[in-house]
């Protein structure tokens, strides 16, 4: 009896403690392999999603501008192309905006080493706590109605270097730059009122330390209370290292004027955004036709002899094809360096994030037919 009690207590063999070790330890092996992939895919996903949203909110935005880009009210394009917006501004594109012609877009090639053309004063000069525009990558600035909302003249102008008169109350400030319009005239003017909120009279005097400042009084036309007042801006678009992912990329604005007339600091629009690259659907028939015969680049729109008028060359652009290179804001995403396809070259990056290029081609809707 006392034989059978032992036989019965006895404890496991060897060979067993080995075989339940090792099936323990592959159990567990196989346990720590999924939760560690599945963990890693979790984190390559939630990039890559970010990485997507990141890219749509850019392309969107773009999209937006350049549907809006050389709004001049209700005018047809016959009209604008014989007699665009009489601009009375001081100054240009070097303060920042684009007071010239219908098409309101200027681009800028990133070569690498510069841009072509010359980027503008106000982009070169900008404060040194923000970055510079990347150069492989092209800055575009866009001539847009800051916001849906329109003012109507509550009376006649007497002459036309009268100061146009709105409905008090409105958001228009001082410095604000402004589009005047009906279905036959159009001219654009900076406010010089200290208070043009309070009274509704649109001040336009020339002088003083307004930038950019009026050259004129005179808009070329008395208009009457069926025009309507849009208060307008330039914003200009560019790729610049981000401040608030180091090691990354951003979409970066420039909005001039400023909104509620503060001082124009850029702002960052999308973060991940590597490059953007920009070519114009242009309309190179001898007669203008509205249709497009070419894609050009900035540098071979500014250089293309059209009528000797730089303004009018750039009214000849008709869409735009815009390429945003998105990528993941933590590298090592991927196993090895991702290639991808960019302005018809493969482009070979120095990271393992992930990447993808967005391409949309955006009709000019105010330059359409």
């Amino acid at each position: 009896m006392n034989r059978a009690r032992i036989s019965v207590s006895r404890g496991m063999t060897l060979p067993e403690l080995m075989v339940g070790m090792a099936v323990g330890l592959f159990v567990t092996t196989i346990a720590i392999s999924t939760f560690v992939s599945t963990r890693t895919l979790n984190v390559v996903n939630s990039s890559s999603t970010r990485m997507t949203e990141n890219a749509r909110l850019a392309t969107e935005t773009l999209h937006t501008d350049f549907r809006a880009a050389g709004f001049a009210g209700c005018r047809s394009l016959e009209d604008r192309l014989d007699a665009p917006p009489a601009g009375v501004l001081d100054s240009g594109l070097d303060a920042g905006l684009i007071t010239e012609g219908n098409s309101g877009v200027r681009g800028f090639r990133g070569t690498g080493s510069a841009h072509a053309p010359a980027l503008p004063d106000v982009i070169v000069d900008l404060p040194t706590a923000y970055p510079q525009p990347l150069r492989n990558s092209d800055v575009v600035s866009v001539r847009v109605p800051a916001d849906n909302v329109a003012l109507g003249l509550i009376s006649t102008m007497a002459s036309s270097s009268a100061s146009p008169r709105v409905s008090p109350g409105s958001a228009v400030a001082k410095g604000d730059v402004l589009l005047i319009s009906n279905c036959k005239a159009a001219a654009m003017f900076q406010v010089t009122a200290a208070t043009p909120n309070v009274d509704g009279i649109l001040v336009h005097d020339t002088g003083g330390a307004l930038i950019p400042g009026n050259s004129s009084t005179n808009l070329k036309h008395a208009f009457r209370s069926d025009a309507t007042v849009y208060r307008m801006q330039t914003r200009h678009y560019y790729v610049a290292t981000s401040k608030l992912r180091l090691g990354t990329n951003s979409l970066w604005r420039l909005t001039i004027p400023a909104p509620a007339g503060g001082t124009p600091v850029p702002e960052e629009v999308a973060s991940g955004i590597d490059r953007l690259i920009v070519t114009f659907g242009v309309d190179t028939g001898v007669t203008p036709d509205s249709s497009v015969n070419r894609y050009m680049n900035a540098s071979e729109v500014a250089d293309w002899n059209f009528t000797g008028s730089d303004a009018t060359d750039w009214d000849r652009v008709l869409s735009a094809r815009v390429q945003l290179v998105a990528a993941t804001a933590e590298d090592r995403m991927a196993v090895t360096k991702q290639n991808y396809k960019l302005d018809s070259g493969t482009q070979t990056p120095t990271d393992n994030r992930l990447r993808t290029v967005l391409t949309e081609v955006v009709t000019l809707r105010n330059g359409a037919p």
